[in-house]
């Protein structure tokens, strides 16, 4: 995977969750503290089997380990927006 191949999965996946998060404001709708951390876990674990795995991503299911982490740095980004409100 070349270096901008990695950037646009990375910005994929941050882009992602900061458009969920609009979504989820103009609804009203808010996560816990609680929830965020735990889906940050996911997406660095998700991070982590996708880069020791030696198997390809098939499908479009299959997103890179870049792709889940700006999941998680864009959700770290909203943990701490939420903290700085309270």
């Amino acid at each position: 995977m070349s270096i901008q191949e990695t950037e646009l999965d990375y910005q994929a996946g941050y882009t992602r969750i900061m458009l969920y998060a609009e979504q989820a404001r103009a609804k009203g709708w808010r996560l816990t503290g609680r929830q965020l951390v735990g889906e940050i876990s996911q997406r660095e674990r998700a991070a982590q089997i996708r880069e020791k795995s030696s198997l390809p991503i098939l499908g479009q299911g299959g997103r890179s380990a870049d792709w889940n982490r700006g999941k998680a740095d864009g959700l770290r980004e909203l943990l701490r927006e939420q903290r700085e409100q309270l």
